[in-house]
């Protein structure tokens, strides 16, 4: 991991640039912060998925089929400049990509858990075409923030994101297989994006 902090005062006062990149393996949470769960974007019966693991693993000894842990490969960078009007007003753009991607058998053991992507189980297990557990995501925002008072401060942020989803050999799965709590008809894997708006509300009170 490596950050940079650039001031940029001869564009405006106070105006600065950030850069950050990440290579992860075996670790995600040093990318995707805290990803309690899989990643799931659906628009009716279409929907892009990424699966959030540290590593991967299959067969069982009995069988002699084990394998060992497969760590997962991430890396992602950030960017972001913020801009000063005025003392109590400022605008930011920021933007940034992640990448996730398994290596042969990781992919294999996986399309096979999906049901209709791979064949053979463990060190045995061979992804079927089509099938591919690799994916990715970009984001792109803006806000812009007016401090009322040195205590007090309104915001507005608008981001734009999209998920680059992975794919099973069918291009398709039942979303039980991978949101248990939803119904179990297929959906199509397909690129989804979404907007998002937020309005912010800032008061210190304390000291």
């Amino acid at each position: 991991m490596a950050g940079l902090r650039l001031n940029t005062p001869m564009i405006g006062q106070g105006d600065y640039l950030q850069l950050q990149a990440i290579y992860t393996h075996g670790a995600l949470r040093y990318l995707m912060q805290n990803p309690n769960s899989n990643w799931w974007y659906q628009d009716g019966q279409s929907a892009a998925f990424g699966i959030l693991s540290d590593g991967v693993y299959g067969g069982s000894v009995p069988l002699e089929n084990a394998t060992n842990i497969q760590l997962t490969t991430a890396w992602g960078i950030n960017a972001s400049y913020e801009h000063f009007w005025n003392p109590r007003w400022r605008t930011s753009l920021y933007g940034g990509y992640a990448d996730v991607s398994y290596n042969g058998l990781a992919n294999a053991i996986l399309c096979t858990a999906m049901a209709n992507g791979a064949f053979g189980a463990g060190i045995f297990a061979v992804a079927t075409t089509g099938c591919s557990n690799d994916w990715s995501s970009w984001w792109i925002g803006s806000r812009t923030q007016w401090n009322v008072t040195k205590e007090f401060y309104l915001g507005v942020d608008i981001a734009y994101q999209k998920l680059n989803t992975m794919t099973t050999a069918t291009g398709s799965v039942l979303s039980t297989v991978v949101v248990p709590t939803t119904t179990s008809t297929p959906k199509t894997f397909a690129d989804e994006d979404n907007w998002m708006v937020r309005f912010r509300v800032h008061r210190d009170f304390y000291p």
